[in-house]
């Protein structure tokens, strides 16, 4: 059964911006055009795979094998979901606001909106199966 959610907007949104900043911008160069499409197919892909059951529910039998392990093992991934979250911030938003939000840089942190995005959806996820 389909469904969609918050996210599937979110990463449908990005993918449309990633795609309108290649194609509207005729000064780009052919390789960073490139790579801003690859990354907004990927934001595409993951918005139509995040409408599967199976999706969430994968990520919900894992988090159920975590049931029975130590409290390191169980909150690994939450901690480390959160530092790629952080360090993603940290590392793309100074290099955009310095370069002035230049073609070269938006395309260079393009791959950003998906690492966030999946991160914060999978910390919802177990967050909500934890209640």
């Amino acid at each position: 059964m389909k469904h969609f959610t918050l996210f599937t907007f979110l990463y449908v949104v990005a993918g449309v911006c990633l795609t309108a900043i290649a194609l509207g911008h005729p000064d780009i160069t052919p390789n960073h055009k490139i790579t801003l499409l690859i990354n907004a197919g990927l934001l595409y892909l993951v918005a139509v795979l995040s409408t599967f059951q199976f999706w969430r529910q994968r990520l919900i039998d894992r988090q159920e094998r975590l049931r029975d392990k130590p409290a390191w093992d169980r909150n690994f991934f939450m901690i480390l979901l959160s530092l790629i979250i952080g360090f993603t911030l940290f590392t793309t938003i100074p290099d955009l606001v310095n370069h002035n939000w230049a073609i070269e840089v938006i395309a260079r942190v393009s791959v950003a909106p998906l690492l966030i995005l999946t991160s914060t959806e999978q910390l919802l996820i177990r967050s909500q199966n934890r209640q």
